[in-house]
Protein backbone atom coordinates (compact mmCIF):
# COMPACT_ATOMS: atom_id res chain seq x y z
CA UNK A 1 0.00 0.00 0.00
CA UNK A 2 2.76 2.16 0.80
CA UNK A 3 4.46 1.77 -2.40
CA UNK A 4 1.07 2.26 -4.68
CA UNK A 5 1.00 5.70 -2.31
CA UNK A 6 4.56 6.56 -3.25
CA UNK A 7 4.01 5.41 -6.80
CA UNK A 8 1.05 7.95 -6.71
CA UNK A 9 2.55 10.68 -5.46
CA UNK A 10 4.88 10.73 -8.03
CA UNK A 11 3.03 10.28 -10.91
CA UNK A 12 0.92 13.61 -9.82
CA UNK A 13 3.74 15.38 -9.34
CA UNK A 14 5.13 14.32 -12.65
CA UNK A 15 1.43 15.82 -14.13
CA UNK A 16 1.53 18.77 -11.96
CA UNK A 17 4.85 19.77 -12.10
CA UNK A 18 6.37 18.61 -15.50
CA UNK A 19 6.70 21.43 -18.10
CA UNK A 20 3.59 20.78 -20.63
CA UNK A 21 4.58 20.47 -24.15
CA UNK A 22 1.26 20.60 -25.99
CA UNK A 23 2.22 22.55 -29.30
CA UNK A 24 0.37 25.68 -28.88
CA UNK A 25 1.13 26.21 -25.30
CA UNK A 26 4.92 26.94 -26.66
CA UNK A 27 4.27 29.37 -28.70
CA UNK A 28 2.54 32.60 -28.48
CA UNK A 29 -1.11 32.32 -27.98
CA UNK A 30 -3.49 32.88 -31.52
CA UNK A 31 -4.97 36.52 -30.82
CA UNK A 32 -8.18 36.47 -29.05
CA UNK A 33 -9.85 38.63 -30.82
CA UNK A 34 -10.17 38.83 -34.36
CA UNK A 35 -11.69 40.13 -37.70
CA UNK A 36 -11.65 38.14 -40.87
CA UNK A 37 -10.61 40.33 -44.01
CA UNK A 38 -11.41 38.04 -46.81
CA UNK A 39 -13.26 40.60 -49.27
CA UNK A 40 -11.30 43.90 -48.60
CA UNK A 41 -8.65 44.77 -50.89
CA UNK A 42 -4.95 44.54 -49.74
CA UNK A 43 -4.61 48.56 -50.74
CA UNK A 44 -7.29 49.39 -48.26
CA UNK A 45 -5.75 46.83 -45.34
CA UNK A 46 -2.76 48.61 -45.68
CA UNK A 47 -4.21 52.36 -44.67
CA UNK A 48 -3.42 53.57 -41.81
CA UNK A 49 -6.74 54.31 -40.42
CA UNK A 50 -7.78 50.84 -40.22
CA UNK A 51 -4.15 49.62 -39.09
CA UNK A 52 -4.32 51.50 -36.04
CA UNK A 53 -7.82 50.25 -35.21
CA UNK A 54 -6.57 46.77 -35.22
CA UNK A 55 -3.40 47.87 -32.77
CA UNK A 56 -5.98 50.22 -30.67
CA UNK A 57 -7.94 47.26 -29.93
CA UNK A 58 -6.09 44.36 -30.24
CA UNK A 59 -7.61 42.59 -32.84
CA UNK A 60 -5.79 39.85 -34.86
CA UNK A 61 -6.36 40.01 -38.62
CA UNK A 62 -7.74 36.70 -40.05
CA UNK A 63 -6.22 37.42 -43.81
CA UNK A 64 -7.66 35.36 -46.76
CA UNK A 65 -4.73 34.73 -48.94
CA UNK A 66 -5.45 33.34 -52.99
CA UNK A 67 -2.75 31.83 -54.62
CA UNK A 68 -2.59 34.90 -56.70
CA UNK A 69 -1.85 37.15 -53.93
CA UNK A 70 0.93 35.51 -52.77
CA UNK A 71 3.24 38.98 -54.20
CA UNK A 72 4.66 41.95 -53.12
CA UNK A 73 1.46 43.98 -51.57
CA UNK A 74 1.25 41.06 -49.42
CA UNK A 75 4.83 41.29 -47.93
CA UNK A 76 3.94 44.65 -47.95
CA UNK A 77 0.84 44.17 -45.99
CA UNK A 78 2.23 41.93 -43.83
CA UNK A 79 5.34 44.42 -42.97
CA UNK A 80 2.81 47.14 -41.84
CA UNK A 81 0.97 44.78 -40.03
CA UNK A 82 4.53 43.30 -38.20
CA UNK A 83 5.10 46.72 -37.49
CA UNK A 84 2.26 47.35 -35.57
CA UNK A 85 2.46 44.60 -33.48
CA UNK A 86 -0.63 43.44 -34.93
CA UNK A 87 -0.99 39.46 -35.09
CA UNK A 88 -1.81 37.94 -38.52
CA UNK A 89 -3.90 34.57 -38.76
CA UNK A 90 -2.55 33.30 -42.60
CA UNK A 91 -5.82 31.56 -44.30
CA UNK A 92 -4.62 30.32 -47.18
CA UNK A 93 -6.94 29.23 -50.08
CA UNK A 94 -6.30 26.46 -52.92
CA UNK A 95 -6.75 27.89 -56.74
CA UNK A 96 -10.43 27.70 -57.66
CA UNK A 97 -9.54 25.01 -59.84
CA UNK A 98 -8.44 22.97 -56.63
CA UNK A 99 -11.63 23.84 -55.05
CA UNK A 100 -10.18 26.65 -52.17
CA UNK A 101 -10.96 24.72 -49.29
CA UNK A 102 -8.98 21.46 -47.43
CA UNK A 103 -11.21 18.13 -47.76
CA UNK A 104 -11.07 14.68 -48.10
CA UNK A 105 -10.46 15.43 -51.62
CA UNK A 106 -8.29 18.12 -51.75
CA UNK A 107 -5.61 17.16 -49.00
CA UNK A 108 -3.11 16.12 -51.24
CA UNK A 109 -3.02 19.02 -52.75
CA UNK A 110 -3.28 21.03 -49.77
CA UNK A 111 -0.41 19.41 -48.71
CA UNK A 112 1.14 20.92 -51.47
CA UNK A 113 0.20 23.72 -51.45
CA UNK A 114 0.95 24.16 -47.66
CA UNK A 115 5.17 24.21 -48.92
CA UNK A 116 4.37 27.30 -51.51
CA UNK A 117 2.55 29.41 -48.92
CA UNK A 118 5.64 28.99 -46.39
CA UNK A 119 8.17 29.60 -48.97
CA UNK A 120 6.63 32.46 -49.81
CA UNK A 121 6.51 33.87 -46.28
CA UNK A 122 10.71 32.40 -46.11
CA UNK A 123 11.59 34.06 -48.99
CA UNK A 124 10.08 37.14 -47.79
CA UNK A 125 11.58 36.98 -44.10
CA UNK A 126 8.00 36.50 -42.80
CA UNK A 127 7.11 34.39 -40.15
CA UNK A 128 3.59 32.84 -40.14
CA UNK A 129 2.58 32.62 -36.43
CA UNK A 130 -0.80 30.99 -36.97
CA UNK A 131 -2.42 29.13 -39.58
CA UNK A 132 -6.24 29.06 -40.53
CA UNK A 133 -7.41 26.00 -42.22
CA UNK A 134 -10.70 26.26 -43.55
CA UNK A 135 -12.41 22.71 -43.71
CA UNK A 136 -15.29 22.78 -45.96
CA UNK A 137 -16.66 20.91 -49.06
CA UNK A 138 -15.13 21.38 -52.64
CA UNK A 139 -16.17 24.91 -54.26
CA UNK A 140 -17.27 24.73 -57.19
CA UNK A 141 -17.24 28.19 -59.12
CA UNK A 142 -20.55 28.97 -61.06
CA UNK A 143 -20.87 30.50 -64.49
CA UNK A 144 -21.90 33.93 -65.23
CA UNK A 145 -25.28 34.03 -64.21
CA UNK A 146 -25.54 30.98 -62.60
CA UNK A 147 -27.47 30.66 -59.28
CA UNK A 148 -26.29 28.90 -56.10
CA UNK A 149 -27.42 24.93 -56.56
CA UNK A 150 -30.13 24.49 -53.78
CA UNK A 151 -30.20 22.91 -50.64
CA UNK A 152 -31.27 19.10 -52.09
CA UNK A 153 -29.09 19.26 -55.23
CA UNK A 154 -26.46 20.54 -52.71
CA UNK A 155 -26.60 17.92 -50.47
CA UNK A 156 -26.60 15.30 -53.41
CA UNK A 157 -23.42 16.59 -54.57
CA UNK A 158 -21.84 16.43 -50.97
CA UNK A 159 -23.14 12.80 -50.61
CA UNK A 160 -21.20 11.42 -53.25
CA UNK A 161 -17.66 12.33 -50.91
CA UNK A 162 -19.52 10.37 -47.91
CA UNK A 163 -17.47 7.24 -47.10
CA UNK A 164 -16.01 5.52 -43.53
CA UNK A 165 -13.46 4.06 -45.87
CA UNK A 166 -12.70 7.64 -47.21
CA UNK A 167 -12.81 9.60 -44.08
CA UNK A 168 -10.53 6.84 -42.04
CA UNK A 169 -8.29 6.92 -44.63
CA UNK A 170 -8.29 10.74 -44.52
CA UNK A 171 -7.34 10.61 -41.15
CA UNK A 172 -3.80 10.46 -41.25
CA UNK A 173 -3.20 12.84 -44.25
CA UNK A 174 -5.06 15.51 -41.72
CA UNK A 175 -2.82 14.89 -39.74
CA UNK A 176 0.03 15.53 -41.96
CA UNK A 177 -1.29 18.90 -42.52
CA UNK A 178 -1.36 19.64 -38.86
CA UNK A 179 2.53 18.28 -38.40
CA UNK A 180 3.61 20.68 -41.38
CA UNK A 181 2.04 23.78 -39.87
CA UNK A 182 4.01 22.70 -36.71
CA UNK A 183 6.89 21.87 -38.51
CA UNK A 184 7.33 25.78 -39.70
CA UNK A 185 6.75 26.24 -35.78
CA UNK A 186 3.55 27.78 -36.54
CA UNK A 187 -0.02 26.92 -34.88
CA UNK A 188 -2.70 25.21 -36.54
CA UNK A 189 -6.27 26.43 -36.50
CA UNK A 190 -9.23 25.08 -38.18
CA UNK A 191 -12.39 26.90 -39.21
CA UNK A 192 -15.50 24.24 -39.16
CA UNK A 193 -19.24 24.36 -39.08
CA UNK A 194 -20.41 24.33 -35.70
CA UNK A 195 -22.88 20.70 -36.49
CA UNK A 196 -19.24 18.78 -35.91
CA UNK A 197 -19.58 19.65 -32.11
CA UNK A 198 -23.02 17.25 -32.53
CA UNK A 199 -20.82 14.65 -34.14
CA UNK A 200 -18.52 15.14 -31.05
CA UNK A 201 -20.84 14.70 -28.21
CA UNK A 202 -22.37 11.44 -30.63
CA UNK A 203 -19.44 9.73 -30.85
CA UNK A 204 -20.06 10.07 -34.65
CA UNK A 205 -18.56 11.37 -37.87
CA UNK A 206 -20.91 12.16 -39.62
CA UNK A 207 -21.23 15.87 -40.21
CA UNK A 208 -17.59 16.04 -40.38
CA UNK A 209 -17.73 13.50 -42.81
CA UNK A 210 -20.32 15.44 -45.12
CA UNK A 211 -18.29 19.09 -44.76
CA UNK A 212 -15.31 18.15 -45.32
CA UNK A 213 -13.15 15.30 -42.97
CA UNK A 214 -11.46 14.68 -39.40
CA UNK A 215 -11.79 18.08 -38.11
CA UNK A 216 -13.16 16.98 -34.63
CA UNK A 217 -11.20 14.24 -34.99
CA UNK A 218 -8.05 15.41 -34.75
CA UNK A 219 -6.52 17.70 -32.13
CA UNK A 220 -6.01 21.24 -33.62
CA UNK A 221 -3.87 23.63 -31.39
CA UNK A 222 -7.19 25.77 -31.76
CA UNK A 223 -10.60 25.11 -33.23
CA UNK A 224 -13.12 27.12 -34.57
CA UNK A 225 -16.48 27.26 -35.47
CA UNK A 226 -18.13 29.24 -38.30
CA UNK A 227 -21.28 30.27 -36.57
CA UNK A 228 -23.18 32.66 -38.88
CA UNK A 229 -26.25 33.21 -36.94
CA UNK A 230 -27.09 35.34 -39.61
CA UNK A 231 -27.42 32.21 -41.66
CA UNK A 232 -30.31 30.95 -39.22
CA UNK A 233 -32.33 34.27 -39.19
CA UNK A 234 -32.59 33.61 -43.26
CA UNK A 235 -33.35 30.67 -44.08
CA UNK A 236 -34.88 28.98 -40.58
CA UNK A 237 -37.86 31.74 -40.36
CA UNK A 238 -39.72 28.44 -41.00
CA UNK A 239 -39.17 26.71 -37.41
CA UNK A 240 -39.77 30.38 -35.57
CA UNK A 241 -35.44 31.40 -35.99
CA UNK A 242 -35.29 34.75 -35.28
CA UNK A 243 -32.06 36.99 -33.97
CA UNK A 244 -32.64 36.08 -30.90
CA UNK A 245 -33.25 32.38 -31.54
CA UNK A 246 -30.20 32.53 -33.66
CA UNK A 247 -28.28 34.60 -30.94
CA UNK A 248 -29.87 31.54 -28.25
CA UNK A 249 -28.60 28.96 -30.41
CA UNK A 250 -24.83 30.68 -31.07
CA UNK A 251 -24.80 30.40 -26.85
CA UNK A 252 -25.99 26.43 -26.84
CA UNK A 253 -23.16 25.29 -29.35
CA UNK A 254 -20.61 27.72 -27.91
CA UNK A 255 -21.35 26.63 -24.17
CA UNK A 256 -20.98 22.37 -25.84
CA UNK A 257 -17.79 23.85 -27.52
CA UNK A 258 -16.47 25.43 -24.56
CA UNK A 259 -17.11 22.14 -22.80
CA UNK A 260 -14.97 19.88 -25.42
CA UNK A 261 -12.16 22.07 -26.20
CA UNK A 262 -11.79 24.57 -23.50
CA UNK A 263 -9.85 27.29 -24.16
CA UNK A 264 -8.95 25.61 -27.84
CA UNK A 265 -12.46 26.71 -28.64
CA UNK A 266 -13.15 30.02 -30.68
CA UNK A 267 -16.33 31.55 -32.06
CA UNK A 268 -16.65 33.67 -35.29
CA UNK A 269 -20.03 35.06 -35.65
CA UNK A 270 -21.13 37.02 -38.40
CA UNK A 271 -22.06 37.92 -41.55
CA UNK A 272 -21.80 41.45 -42.07
CA UNK A 273 -22.00 41.45 -46.16
CA UNK A 274 -23.22 39.08 -48.77
CA UNK A 275 -20.04 37.49 -49.74
CA UNK A 276 -20.19 36.49 -53.20
CA UNK A 277 -23.76 37.52 -53.45
CA UNK A 278 -25.85 34.44 -51.87
CA UNK A 279 -26.91 35.47 -48.61
CA UNK A 280 -30.23 38.17 -47.88
CA UNK A 281 -30.02 38.59 -44.30
CA UNK A 282 -27.01 40.32 -43.08
CA UNK A 283 -25.54 42.39 -39.88
CA UNK A 284 -25.83 45.75 -40.59
CA UNK A 285 -24.52 47.68 -37.54
CA UNK A 286 -22.25 46.91 -34.41
CA UNK A 287 -25.71 47.15 -32.02
CA UNK A 288 -27.23 44.51 -33.98
CA UNK A 289 -24.24 42.13 -33.55
CA UNK A 290 -23.32 43.00 -29.72
CA UNK A 291 -26.13 40.06 -29.17
CA UNK A 292 -24.02 37.32 -30.72
CA UNK A 293 -20.61 38.36 -28.99
CA UNK A 294 -22.20 38.68 -25.94
CA UNK A 295 -24.17 35.15 -26.10
CA UNK A 296 -20.94 33.72 -27.07
CA UNK A 297 -18.98 35.49 -24.49
CA UNK A 298 -21.60 34.26 -21.93
CA UNK A 299 -20.98 30.61 -23.00
CA UNK A 300 -17.19 31.29 -21.87
CA UNK A 301 -15.67 31.51 -25.20
CA UNK A 302 -13.30 34.34 -25.10
CA UNK A 303 -11.53 33.78 -28.87
CA UNK A 304 -13.85 35.52 -30.89
CA UNK A 305 -14.18 36.58 -34.66
CA UNK A 306 -16.64 38.60 -36.45
CA UNK A 307 -16.61 38.14 -40.62
CA UNK A 308 -15.99 39.84 -42.43
CA UNK A 309 -14.37 43.12 -42.37
CA UNK A 310 -15.77 44.34 -46.02
CA UNK A 311 -19.72 44.66 -43.92
CA UNK A 312 -17.93 47.02 -41.36
CA UNK A 313 -15.80 49.12 -43.54
CA UNK A 314 -19.41 49.18 -46.28
CA UNK A 315 -21.40 50.24 -42.34
CA UNK A 316 -19.81 53.78 -42.30
CA UNK A 317 -18.45 53.30 -38.48
CA UNK A 318 -15.84 50.52 -38.37
CA UNK A 319 -14.45 51.64 -35.08
CA UNK A 320 -17.68 50.77 -33.50
CA UNK A 321 -17.55 47.43 -34.25
CA UNK A 322 -14.12 47.14 -33.08
CA UNK A 323 -15.71 48.50 -29.81
CA UNK A 324 -18.49 45.97 -29.63
CA UNK A 325 -16.15 42.87 -30.14
CA UNK A 326 -13.74 44.37 -27.41
CA UNK A 327 -16.04 45.79 -24.78
CA UNK A 328 -19.12 43.40 -25.13
CA UNK A 329 -20.05 41.97 -21.96
CA UNK A 330 -21.19 38.47 -21.68
CA UNK A 331 -25.02 37.65 -21.52
CA UNK A 332 -27.04 34.69 -22.08
CA UNK A 333 -29.83 35.27 -24.15
CA UNK A 334 -32.85 35.61 -22.67
CA UNK A 335 -35.49 35.13 -25.62
CA UNK A 336 -35.26 32.46 -28.44
CA UNK A 337 -34.60 29.04 -26.36
CA UNK A 338 -37.28 27.43 -27.99
CA UNK A 339 -36.53 27.58 -31.76
CA UNK A 340 -32.66 27.28 -30.83
CA UNK A 341 -33.26 23.93 -29.36
CA UNK A 342 -35.24 22.68 -32.05
CA UNK A 343 -33.12 24.10 -34.63
CA UNK A 344 -30.37 22.18 -32.64
CA UNK A 345 -32.71 19.21 -32.34
CA UNK A 346 -32.78 19.17 -36.31
CA UNK A 347 -28.81 19.19 -36.58
CA UNK A 348 -28.74 16.29 -34.19
CA UNK A 349 -31.76 14.18 -36.53
CA UNK A 350 -29.73 15.22 -39.20
CA UNK A 351 -26.70 13.94 -38.30
CA UNK A 352 -27.88 10.40 -37.32
CA UNK A 353 -29.44 10.42 -40.98
CA UNK A 354 -26.03 11.54 -42.75
CA UNK A 355 -24.43 8.69 -40.50
CA UNK A 356 -26.59 6.14 -42.12
CA UNK A 357 -25.81 7.43 -45.60
CA UNK A 358 -22.22 6.66 -44.65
Amino acid sequence: MKRTFIAMAILLAAIFFTPITFHAAAKPLAPSLIITAEYTPYKRLMEPDLVELFRKYKVGINLFVRNNQLNDDLDRLYGIYEKANVPIIFQPLLPIKDGLYLNKRSVGVYLDYLDVVFAWAESHHHKIQALMVDIEPTYVELAPGERPPGILKGLSRLRKDLGRESFDASIPQFRRVIDKIHAHDAIAVAATFPYVIDDRMKGRHSWEDLFGGPVATLDWDFLAIMMYTSWYVEFGKGIGMDWDAAHYLAYDYAKDMKAIWGDRAGVAVGVTNSGQGHEKVIYTSAAQIAPAIAAVRAAGIEKIGIYDLKGILESGDPESWFKVLSGTPPQVPKKGARPAKRMRRIFRTGGSVIELMR
